[in-house]
C-alpha cells in the first residue's frame, strides 16, 4: 500500500497499564515522554495514538499512517451515533462539536441528499503561528434516507450531498472568529457514503481553504463525479482513498459515459490474495482482535475461512466494513508496531 508512519513517536510497551492524568484516560509515558491516549474503535477493543501529533505534522506528511487511522477510528463511531464520533473529537482535543441530519424521516425530499456529519474546531500553534484546524467526518449508510440519497447520488455522482455539506463547512469556519483562508487546516473523512461525499466537499473545499491545507482519507468510497470541474489540472495530491480488491461498493456507480464517475487522489488498495504469508498473519492478527475473537483459539478456523474465500470465489470477511479497512492498515507494519496501536 505504501503509505508510511508520518506522525507516531517513541516505542510503545504494551505492558504498560492505563492511567489516569489529567481527567484523560492515557498511557504512562514512555522514556521520551509520549502519552498514547486509548480511543474505543469497535465492540469495546481500543486503539491507540499519541494524539498530540497526529496533526501537528498534517502540512508535511501527505501520506499518514496516523491520520488514515484516526479517519477510520471517527468514521466508524459516527456510524454507531452521533455522540460516539463527537466523543473521539473531543479526545483528539476539537470543541465547538456539531453534528446534524443523523436521525432522519423520508417526508420531506430536501432532508435526502444530506448526510449526517460531525464537525469540530481546534487550534493548533505551528511555527509560532496559530491554525484553525477543522475536522468534518460524514456518516455512512445506515438508515433509510442514506440508502435513498445513495439511490439518488447516482444521477449526479453525490454532488449534491456534496455540495450542501460543503456549504454547511463553510458556514461553520465562518462561525469561528479569526478562522480564514491562510490559517485554516481541513481534515475531511468518511466511510461508504460518508467517503463520496467526504470527496466531494474536500474538492469543493478549494473555494474557502488552500489546497495544501486540505486533507482528505476516505475508505471504501463509490464513485463519483469527476468530469468537467474536477480534472481542472490540479494534483488532490493530499487525497486518500483506501479500496479493497474484495470490496464491490467502490466499483458502483459504474464507470460508463456520460457520467464518466470516478475518484481523484492517491488510491491505496487491499488484495488479500496478493499478501504475503507474514502479512496476512498480521492481517489476521488485527481482525481477530476487532472481532473480539481470541487470535490464538480461533486463527485456524478463520484461516480456513479465508482459504475457503480464495478458493470458492465466496467472502468469508466483511468486507466493507471499517475494521476490515483498518486490518489492513496493520498489516502493513510489524508486529512490534502494530503493538503500539492495539490496546487491551
Amino acid at each position: 500500500m505504501g503509505i508510511r508512519i508520518g506522525a507516531a513517536k517513541g516505542s510503545a510497551d504494551p505492558g504498560k497499564k492505563i492511567v489516569t492524568k489529567g481527567g484523560k484516560t492515557v498511557k504512562e509515558a514512555y522514556a521520551d515522554g509520549v502519552q498514547w491516549i486509548p480511543v474505543e474503535f469497535i465492540r469495546g477493543m481500543r486503539i491507540a495514538w499519541n494524539w498530540d501529533d497526529l496533526l501537528q505534522d498534517a502540512t508535511t506528511a501527505e501520506e499518514n499512517l496516523n491520520l488514515a487511522m484516526a479517519g477510520l477510528v471517527l468514521s466508524n463511531n459516527v456510524e454507531l451515533s452521533a455522540e460516539k464520533g463527537e466523543a473521539v473529537l473531543r479526545q483528539l482535543g476539537f470543541d465547538e462539536i456539531r453534528s446534524a441530519y443523523y436521525l432522519l424521516s423520508t417526508e420531506t425530499r430536501n432532508e435526502i441528499g444530506n448526510p449526517g456529519r460531525t464537525f469540530g474546531h481546534r487550534v493548533l500553534e505551528k511555527d509560532g503561528q496559530a491554525f484553525h484546524v477543522f475536522c468534518a467526518v460524514f456518516k455512512g449508510t445506515t438508515t433509510l434516507p442514506d440508502a435513498i440519497t445513495d439511490i439518488n447520488s447516482v444521477k449526479d455522482g453525490f454532488y449534491t450531498g456534496g455540495r450542501n455539506c460543503a456549504d454547511f463547512l463553510k458556514e461553520y469556519i465562518d462561525s469561528f472568529e479569526g478562522a480564514g483562508r491562510d490559517n485554516t487546516i481541513l481534515f475531511i473523512t468518511g466511510h461508504s457514503l460518508g467517503a463520496s461525499t467526504a470527496n466531494v466537499v474536500g474538492r469543493l473545499s478549494r473555494e474557502f481553504a488552500r489546497e495544501e491545507a486540505i486533507f482528505v482519507y476516505t475508505f471504501a468510497s463509490p464513485n463519483y463525479e469527476t468530469e468537467g470541474e474536477w480534472n481542472n489540472g490540479k494534483s488532490y495530491g493530499n487525497f486518500h482513498y483506501f479500496t479493497n480488491n474484495d470490496d464491490i461498493v467502490p466499483d458502483v456507480p459504474l464507470r460508463i459515459p456520460p457520467a464518466w464517475f470516478s475518484k481523484i487522489g492517491l488510491e491505496h488498495l487491499f488484495n488479500y490474495g496478493a499478501m504475503e504469508t507474514n502479512q496476512k498473519k498480521r492481517f489476521i492478527r488485527a481482525y481477530t482482535y476487532f472481532r473480539n475473537m481470541s487470535f490464538e483459539e480461533d486463527r485456524d478456523l478463520l484461516g480456513l475461512k479465508l482459504r475457503r474465500t480464495e478458493t470458492l470465489g465466496y467472502k468469508a470477511l466483511k468486507n466493507h466494513l471499517c475494521h476490515t479497512y483498518m486490518s489492513f492498515i496493520l498489516s502493513e507494519l510489524s508486529d512490534s508496531e502494530i503493538d503500539r496501536y492495539l490496546v487491551s
